[in-house]
């Protein structure tokens, strides 16, 4: 019987990264990322479902550097952040380019619940990065923090991200109508879950 992070007494050990997908390598933010993340934060059409944005340089610059030591999940509200960069031979002179960010982090003090979110560069969509970004870091979560179940909360507007949840098999399990403010309006949320059991069976 596997043993989930929640029936131990102590956390993980740090994860393994950086992780490599097919043309993928997701690692940990530095702040020398600024620039790569300001690129894709600071357009309209990226954040206009966000808590803040657009980014200018100097609000890139103190995300980079909070987010550089955000690193490993060892209690409730601790995450792991990685950028997702394209690996060499992926995509031609664009290697090393960054695709999008993605968080992981505990829900709760048994550290088996958690929850993760993305933000992706639209000049970079419809090649499939997001599924790849995404399942490594949903095997992240189920695997080496052994969590029974990791959800994901998603602006109701947000097609993208509801489309990219289903292709990753989460189930759509909640409409919270009006419970979230975002610049200026109350907004609908979904929320998205999938079990350890469903990722091992979607992935075998």
């Amino acid at each position: 019987m596997r043993i989930g992070i929640g029936d131990l007494d102590h956390a993980a050990p740090p994860p393994p990264v950086p992780l490599c997908t097919d043309r993928l390598v997701l690692r940990y933010v530095r702040e020398d990322d600024a620039e790569g993340l300001r690129r894709y934060y600071g357009r309209e059409d990226v954040t206009r479902f966000l808590l803040d944005g657009p980014w200018d340089a100097e609000h890139a610059a103190e995300q980079a550097r909070y987010r550089s030591g955000r690193k490993h999940i060892t209690q409730a509200g601790f995450a792991t952040v990685l950028v997702a960069e394209l690996a060499q031979g992926a995509d031609g002179d664009d290697a090393g380019r960054l695709v999008g960010d993605i968080s992981l982090w505990a829900v709760d003090d048994s550290l088996s619940h958690g929850e993760v979110s993305w933000v992706m560069d639209p000049d970079l969509g419809g090649q499939g990065y997001a599924t790849e970004m995404a399942r490594a870091v949903l095997g992240l979560g189920f695997g080496h923090y052994g969590m029974h179940r990791i959800q994901a909360q998603v602006e109701s507007r947000n097609g993208a991200s509801a489309r990219l949840c289903e292709r990753l098999g989460m189930r759509q399990e909640a409409h919270l109508r009006r419970n979230w403010r975002i610049k200026g309006e109350w907004t609908d949320t979904l929320v998205y879950g999938l079990l350890a059991e469903e990722f091992a069976a979607s992935d075998s």
